[in-house]
């Protein structure tokens, strides 16, 4: 051990030689000093491991002097290397606790013995100082009070908790009997303290903690404490005395007093709520049931407790509550609303209700479900009706639109069919007065007359017909594979000569073996509707164009675009009310108004669509898409 050694001797030639000495076996020695002054200031300048020391010393004071405050200051190990051996020097020396005690002249090997000895002796005690400290400071820091008695229960130590609990400070209570220091009640339903210590040093074992004891202060004021004591033993098993553990109780009963009021106002509110409540356990079974969910439900408490929560739901509301409860338990939602029916004894129907679930505790660690059951019955009862009257008014309002509707029809048709009968019965009845005077081109004029609103008249009865068909869903239609270009073909060839009369250059652009699923004659009626439209709505020199192609999605894209009149939103917004003609009733124009409304609904029997495009004074694109054949 390479240890740092001081050497205190007033002879230099001794000192020196054993400063070579200690070198020899590999000691290190940081100095020498020949007084106790000296010796004193050498040891708080160097920190040796060792001082080695002569009794007699020059100057004021001795070595033993010099040893005492050391000892005191530094608590430096010190062997004394002297020739005086007398009895009361050795008395006055073992004062100071030394670490040995050589006589002049030694042996060397004596001299390393003690040296070692002293140096091992010094670091034990060290890391027993280390060791007390580490305790002293953590009994310093423990919020318990913390009282250690010896074999007759007298006070050895307290801690600062203890202290501040028994109004005693450690110093004024060691020494005293333990029950003079800590004054336990024993109403409390303990024993006093000494007799607890005596118990346990007796039994040589802990005494579990006794909760809520009084413990009456130094200065008259009462405490509640928990408390506790354990024997002290040493290795082989023999007593020591006791340590005697006080908690103040104040807080925790504080917060025991809280619990059980809200404890107590949870009961009285889950108890007395005009809802029905029940906490239902993770598992689905209900542990606690208030009166209004026995009501609600029609059964005994003690029915329910012997139930699950699932048996008295109805089934298919089941999966649903287990979705929710999941969002729950996963933190989703700090309270899951849903609608589920409760089964009731027959004959009653399930009660619809409305639940709030929240949960007791968090995610895995939850306790139990907490529900809130609304009756729903009323409400429910109240939408139905509700719902009757709405569905009553709805019919009512219904028939009344529909009645409306048909008299606004039915004033139409009688318009529209009164202005060529007019014609028909006013220039029969010109022939009529004056059949013998009418020349052959006047007589010809009013055939004409008469059967152009005839054929008028026939048309409009032909479009009736047909608009009636397609409301009651009774077209007959023959849907097969046919050739588009034969049917924009022969349209081209009847509305040619309507064209050259308005001056209208019509073109068609037709892929040969274009094929649809459509009925010739009902599509040749569509076309002819729209290219005549196109022919009779554009303007002097204006012109019409067909086109189709093959569109995606097994669609043929048929189109019949002009460069008209055009329409404005308004007017396509009017565009299928049946006999509306969007003010061409005041042009020269003639027609129905039926036109596009049969369009639409033949072409949806034909299970395609028909859009309008249009742009007022720039022209209108009808938008024809038939389902592809082939």
């Amino acid at each position: 051990m390479n240890a740092a050694i001081l050497i205190v001797e007033d002879e230099a030639i001794v000192a020196l030689d054993l400063k070579l000495q200690l070198q020899d076996l590999g000691y290190q020695v940081v100095g020498m000093a020949s007084s106790a002054a000296d010796a004193v200031a050498a040891v708080h300048r160097h920190r040796p491991g060792l001082v080695l020391m002569d009794v007699r010393l020059q100057g004021q004071g001795d070595g033993i002097d010099a040893a005492e405050q050391i000892r005191r200051e530094h608590a430096t190990p010190v062997i004394f290397l002297t020739s005086h051996s007398d009895a009361e020097t050795v008395q006055r020396a073992a004062r100071t606790a030394p670490y040995g005690y050589l006589t002049k002249p030694y042996q060397l090997k004596e001299l390393r013995a003690g040296i070692e000895v002293a140096l091992t002796k010094a670091q034990l005690e060290r890391q027993l100082r280390e060791a007390d400290r580490w305790f002293a400071s953590t009994l310093q820091c423990v919020a318990d009070g913390v009282v250690v008695t010896d074999l007759q229960a007298r006070v050895r130590f307290l801690n600062p908790a203890a202290e501040s609990l028994t109004g005693w400070p450690s110093e004024d209570a060691a020494g005293r009997s333990v029950d003079e220091v800590v004054r336990l009640a024993p109403e409390g339903g303990g024993a006093a303290a000494a007799g607890l210590v005596r118990d346990v040093i007796a039994e040589g074992r802990p005494r579990p903690v006794l909760h809520g004891q009084p413990l009456l202060h130094r200065a008259g004021a009462d405490k509640v404490v928990d408390n506790t004591a354990s024997p002290v033993r040493t290795e082989d098993g023999q007593a020591l005395g006791a340590v005697l553990v006080l908690r103040d109780a104040t807080e925790r009963l504080a917060h025991e007093a809280q619990l059980r009021a809200s404890e107590e106002r949870f009961r009285s509110t889950f108890d007395h709520a005009p809802l029905g409540m029940a906490l239902v356990s993770v598992d689905g079974h209900f542990l606690q049931v208030n009166d209004a969910l026995c009501r609600l439900l029609g059964v005994e408490r003690d029915r329910l407790h012997r139930g699950s929560h699932t048996e008295f739901t109805v089934e298919a509301d089941r999966e649903h509550e287990v979705q929710r409860l999941h969002e729950l338990a996963s933190g989703q939602t700090r309270m899951v609303q849903f609608e589920k029916r409760y089964l009731r004894p027959a004959p009653a129907e399930p009660v619809w209700t409305l639940v709030s679930v929240s949960q007791l505790g968090d995610g895995p660690q939850a306790t139990c479900h907490l529900y809130q059951v609304h009756d729903l019955s009323e409400q429910k009862q109240a939408a139905e009706r509700l719902a009757e009257l709405a569905q009553e008014r709805m019919r009512r309002e219904a028939s009344e639109l529909a009645s409306a509707h048909k008299s606004e029809f039915l004033s139409r048709v009688s318009h529209e069919m009164r202005t060529p009968l007019n014609a028909v019965i006013g220039f029969a009845q010109l022939m009529q007065m004056s059949s013998a005077a009418l020349e052959p081109q006047q007589m010809r004029t009013y055939v004409d007359h008469i059967r152009s609103a005839g054929e008028h008249l026939l048309g409009l009865v032909t479009d009736l017909l047909d608009l009636n068909r397609a409301a009651q869903g009774a077209l007959q239609l023959d849907l097969q594979p046919t050739r588009l270009d034969e049917v924009v073909a022969e349209t081209r060839m009847l509305i040619e000569g309507l064209a050259r009369s308005h001056g209208i250059t019509l073109a068609v652009n037709v892929p040969e073996g274009l094929l649809v699923m459509a009925d010739a004659k009902r599509l040749r009626q569509v076309l002819l509707n729209l290219g005549s439209n196109a022919i009779k709505y554009n303007r002097q020199g204006g012109e019409v164009r067909m086109s189709a192609q093959a569109g995606g999605a097994g669609q043929v894209i048929v189109s019949v675009k002009d460069s008209g009149i055009g329409m404005t939103p308004n007017q396509l917004e009017r565009l299928y009310q049946p006999f509306d003609r969007l003010g061409a009733e005041r042009t020269r124009v003639q027609g129905t108004g039926l036109g596009l409304v049969i369009c639409r609904a033949l072409v949806a029997e034909m299970k395609g669509t028909l859009v309008i495009d249009s742009e007022a004074r720039v022209g209108t694109t009808a938008i024809l898409t038939l389902p592809a054949a082939g």
